[in-house]
């Protein structure tokens, strides 16, 4: 049973009394209800946002993921300082690397790590060699 379907069936149950001779529990119980009819259309307003939201995701999810972006290609395009690129200023160099547990690809900086340090995969968290 719905939320909406729950005051229905509590505002039946209220109106069945015949609180006529309480005026006091009438209006008591009328802001009650009142006040549920207002929380459960804030509820389906943010149920409503967050299917937007959800497509949303969905939508950049289906973009990024049919992008034919060369994963080893430039980095100086993603950087957003294409000036620092332009005039050879020192750039961090990145490499590609496929997980072996996952198999998803990543950028890893090799400079920032020691020859015998392993790597921990950023999706599935997995530490291994490169």
């Amino acid at each position: 049973m719905s939320a909406r379907e729950k005051i229905a069936y509590l505002r039946g149950l209220i109106e069945g009394q015949n609180l006529a001779e309480n005026a006091g529990m009438s209006k008591f119980h009328e802001a009650l209800l009142g006040t549920l009819d207002s929380i459960v259309d804030e509820l389906d307003d943010i149920a409503a946002d967050q299917d937007d939201l959800r497509e949303y995701v969905e939508d950049l999810e289906d973009e990024v993921l049919s992008s034919d972006g060369d994963a080893s290609g430039d980095l100086s395009e993603l950087s957003g300082c294409h000036e620092c690129a332009a005039e050879g200023e020192d750039e961090e160099e990145y490499e590609p690397v496929t997980c072996p547990a996952c198999e998803k690809d990543f950028f890893y900086q090799p400079d920032a790590y020691d020859d015998d340090e392993e790597l921990i995969c950023p999706h599935c968290g997995e530490p291994f060699k490169q």
